[in-house]
């Protein structure tokens, strides 16, 4: 599971939001919730977790909604 979210997250840093959003995609609905408690495990400041969960969420509803 962290690996494939690890990934996402990656594509996510790299600007490859289409990849990103096929991976999440195809890793499934809980993917959100899965993304939103790995995020902690990194010993970041909260604003930029928050801003990475953020952007994922707006990029993804962006591109699928076109």
């Amino acid at each position: 599971m962290n690996e494939k979210i690890k990934e996402i997250h990656e594509s996510l840093v790299n600007g490859q939001r289409r990849q990103m959003v096929k991976q999440i995609d195809e890793y499934g609905s809980c993917f959100w919730e899965d993304y939103r408690f790995w995020l902690p495990d990194f010993e970041w400041m909260q604003s930029k977790q928050f801003s990475y969960f953020a952007d994922a969420t707006i990029s993804y509803f962006r591109i699928k909604n076109r």
